[in-house]
C-alpha cells in the first residue's frame, strides 16, 4: 500500500512537472500549477455580533434623555423656587439700598415673567419708590447651567419711579450691579413715569408714557439711559413732547447729555447738563429754544394769557436743587416776534384817550427780555415789547402767588400825544425822547382783575383843554 501511494504521488509529481529546453540550450523543469475546484466551497468569516452593539446604543440613548429630563426639572424647580427668588430680592436690595418685594416669578426655556418688581427706599435720599409691572425675558441656555438671568433684553409693560427732596443725612445712590443674579445686553421699559416732589403737592417734574431703553456704558461703568416720546413738564408750566434724550449714570450721580423737546405748536426746547444730577448741591443744565410760545413758557394759566410770542434762546439755563421742595428754577434771555399783548387795563384807557381801537390789544411787534421762574413767583425783567412807530412798553412785571406787581414805562408817538410842539396832551406824559412821549405805570391787583395806576396819572395832571376822564378811560360826556 505504501508502494502504491508512493507510486501514485511521483506520477502525480510526474504529470505536473514538464522539461524544458531554452533557447540558450539549458533545460528547465516547470511545475504546473494546480486550479481550484469550483465546487470547492470558501472558509466562511466568523459572524460579527451587530445586535449587541445596537442595544448598547439605544440604553444609553434612554439613560441621557432620562438623566437630562431629569436636570432640567431640577434646574426648573430650582429657579421657579422661593429661595431663589428671594436670593435675587437680597442681591437687588443690597445693590440698591431699597426694600424689594418680586411677584410671581415664573421661569421657562421659551419665556420667563414676573408680574411685578416693587422698590421703596427710606426717608432722606431723593429716589424714593420704583415699580416694575410685567417683565418678560428669553433667557440663554446658559442660564441655566449657571444659576443666573441672562439674555438679549428684559422688557418692562410700565414702570414708575418717585422722587422727592433730600432730607436729613441722605445716603449715596446706587445702580443695581449687572454681576448680581443677573446680565442683559438692555432693559427696555415701553411706557415710563417719573415724578419728582412733596407727596402732599404737585410733582414739580413729571415725565410720562415715554419709552426707556437702558445699557451698560461700554467705559468706565455705570448705565446710559435712552428717552424717546412722551410729555415733560416743570410744574405749573406747559406739558412739552419729549422727542428723544440721553442721561448716564456714573460715579455716583447722574449726567443728562441732551433733552430735545417740542412744544405743540411747534417751538423746540433742548436741554444740556451741565451739574450732574446728585443728592447733594445744585445741578444745572443749559436751555436753548427755537421759535419756542412765550404763552407756554410764561405758562398759559399764568402771564402766558396777556403776553404771546414765537422766542429764541440760546442763553437759558435751568438749575436743580435737590434740597427744596421746587427743584426748577429757570432763567431765559429771549427775543421774540409775532408779539402781542392783552388784558392789562392800560391798554384800554390807551385806546380811549387816543380813540384808536388797536391800541387796546397790539399785535405784531418784537419782544426782549429776561425770564426768571420757580413754583411761586415769576419775573420778566428788561421787557421791551416794540411795534415801531405805534408803541413801546419797557421794565419789569412781577407774578406771585398769582398777584402782580412791577413797573413799567410806555411810550406814544409824538405825533398822536403832543397837543402843540412844545405841550404834550396829557401832563403825565413827558416831553418827545426818540419819537415818543412816555408815562410811567404801576402795576397792581391780579391775573384774573389786573390794575395800574395809568388813568390816575392822567387824572392827576390832567391839561386845561382836556375833557376829564372816567374810571374806564373814556372823557366824560361821552
Amino acid at each position: 500500500m505504501e508502494k502504491l501511494k508512493k507510486g501514485k504521488q511521483k506520477q502525480s509529481a510526474t504529470r505536473d512537472k514538464e522539461l524544458v529546453t531554452r533557447a540558450d540550450g539549458s533545460q528547465v523543469t516547470r511545475v504546473r500549477k494546480r486550479k481550484r475546484r469550483t465546487q470547492q466551497s470558501k472558509r466562511k468569516a466568523k459572524p460579527v455580533h451587530r445586535k449587541k452593539y445596537g442595544l448598547y446604543a439605544v440604553i444609553a440613548l434612554i439613560l441621557l434623555v432620562v438623566v437630562g429630563g431629569i436636570s432640567i426639572v431640577t434646574m426648573l424647580a430650582r429657579f421657579n423656587s422661593r429661595g431663589f427668588r428671594e436670593d435675587i430680592t437680597a442681591s437687588v436690595s443690597s445693590a440698591s439700598g431699597a426694600a424689594v418685594r418680586i411677584n410671581d416669578l415664573s421661569v421657562n426655556p421659551i419665556k420667563t415673567r414676573v408680574q411685578s418688581v416693587e422698590m421703596t427706599w427710606p426717608r432722606g435720599g431723593m429716589t424714593r419708590a420704583l415699580t416694575l409691572t410685567d417683565l418678560e425675558t428669553r433667557l440663554n441656555l446658559s442660564s441655566f447651567f449657571r444659576s443666573r438671568l441672562e439674555g438679549a433684553e428684559l422688557y418692562a409693560r410700565s414702570a414708575t419711579m418717585r422722587l422727592g427732596p433730600v432730607s436729613g443725612s441722605p445716603s449715596m445712590i446706587r445702580a443695581v450691579e449687572p454681576e448680581d443674579f443677573f446680565s442683559f445686553g438692555h432693559y427696555r421699559c415701553n411706557q415710563f413715569d417719573l415724578a419728582y416732589g412733596m407727596d402732599s403737592r404737585e410733582a414739580a417734574l413729571q415725565i410720562r408714557d415715554s419709552e426707556l431703553v437702558v445699557r451698560e456704558r461700554s467705559r468706565n461703568g455705570g448705565m446710559q439711559f435712552q428717552l424717546s416720546g412722551g410729555f415733560l413738564r416743570f410744574g405749573n408750566w406747559c406739558e412739552l413732547k419729549v422727542q428723544n434724550g440721553l442721561g448716564e449714570w456714573h460715579d455716583g450721580s447722574f449726567h443728562l447729555v441732551s433733552l430735545r423737546t417740542q412744544s405743540e405748536e411747534g417751538g423746540k426746547a433742548v436741554f444740556k447738563g451741565v451739574q450732574p444730577i446728585a443728592e447733594e448741591g445744585v445741578s444745572s443744565f443749559d436751555v436753548d429754544l427755537t421759535e419756542f410760545p412765550l404763552e407756554q413758557l410764561l405758562g398759559e394759566k399764568s402771564l402766558g394769557r396777556m403776553l404771546s410770542a414765537r422766542v429764541d434762546s440760546s442763553s437759558g439755563a435751568l438749575s436743580v436743587n435737590s434740597g427744596t421742595e421746587m427743584n426748577a428754577q429757570v432763567e431765559v434771555a429771549f427775543t421774540g416776534k409775532d408779539s402781542s399783548i392783552e388784558g392789562f387795563r392800560f391798554l384800554g384807557g390807551l385806546a380811549s384817550i387816543l380813540r384808536k381801537e388797536h391800541y387796546s390789544r397790539p399785535e405784531g411787534g418784537t419782544i426782549s427780555g429776561v425770564l426768571r421762574r420757580d413754583l411761586n413767583q415769576l419775573t420778566i425783567e428788561n421787557l421791551r415789547y416794540e411795534i415801531r412807530s405805534h408803541m413801546v412798553l419797557t421794565g419789569t412785571i412781577v407774578v406771585k402767588d398769582e398777584e402782580m406787581s412791577g413797573e413799567l414805562r410806555l411810550g406814544v408817538p409824538e405825533a398822536l400825544m403832543m397837543k402843540t410842539l412844545d405841550q404834550p396832551r396829557y401832563s403825565s406824559f413827558s416831553q418827545p425822547a426818540q419819537g415818543y412821549c412816555w408815562t410811567d405805570l404801576q402795576l397792581s391787583g391780579s391775573l384774573d382783575q389786573p390794575n395800574d395806576d395809568f388813568l390816575k396819572r392822567l387824572q392827576a395832571s390832567p391839561v386845561e383843554s382836556e375833557a376829564p376822564l372816567k374810571s374806564d378811560g373814556q372823557p366824560v360826556g361821552q
